[in-house]
């Protein structure tokens, strides 16, 4: 990585590099259902059975490529301590200095 990017901008670059696979992944997905379910077809002579189901279940491929990419390139971060509950004493009032 070069010096002059900083921690967030390289995670941003990282990111989109990641994203930017995206149309690809999702596009692939479909022809090759589409592909395969054509070449059943053509086999078992059951057009167009297998080429519709192929290509939903590439549709269905690609939907979940594209959801584990952004799932990747955007991590969950740890939710937030929720605060703290009326009438508990918090660390001020715990505390043995005599304030």
């Amino acid at each position: 990585m070069s010096p002059f990017l900083t921690k967030n901008a390289g995670e941003a670059l990282r990111a989109a590099g990641a994203l930017s696979t995206v149309g690809l992944a999702f596009v692939f997905a479909l022809v090759i259902g589409f592909w395969f379910g054509t070449v059943l077809d053509g086999w078992f002579g059951t057009k167009p059975v297998l080429t519709l189901l192929f290509f939903f279940l590439g549709l269905i491929a690609g939907v979940l490529n594209v959801f584990r990419i952004v799932s990747q390139a955007h991590p969950k971060r740890p939710a937030a301590p929720p605060p703290p509950a009326k009438g508990t004493p918090d660390d001020r009032e715990m505390s043995d200095d005599g304030e």
